[in-house]
């Protein structure tokens, strides 16, 4: 669940920041959105569809490596023992005088 709210809020904060970057460009370059839209053709419109579903798998699966690279580290963590090497030659210290 955390996961989904993450990646919400990740494409959210994109595409916040995608129209900001849009638009500071249209404005700078005096560009009249409307009559820009109208030029388009009809394969222009299609490709920028398609750019943006590449660009969406590709920050999925960016995502995904993210999560899964996360997953795989804290199972190393936790598979390592916690033995720490000073401790362990306290034990041993302790052990010998005893002997």
């Amino acid at each position: 669940m955390e996961k989904k709210e993450s990646r919400e809020e990740l494409y959210g904060l994109s595409s916040q920041l995608m129209e900001l970057f849009v638009s500071d460009l249209f404005t700078k370059n005096k560009v009249n959105v409307k009559e820009a839209k109208q030029r388009l053709t009809l394969e222009q419109k299609l490709q920028l569809k398609q750019t943006v579903e590449q660009l969406k798998i590709q920050v999925e699966d960016f995502l995904e490596s993210k999560a899964v690279r996360q997953v795989t580290s804290t199972t190393e963590k936790t598979a390592e023992p916690a033995v720490n090497p000073l401790r362990q030659a306290i034990i041993q210290k302790i052990q010998n005088k005893g002997k």
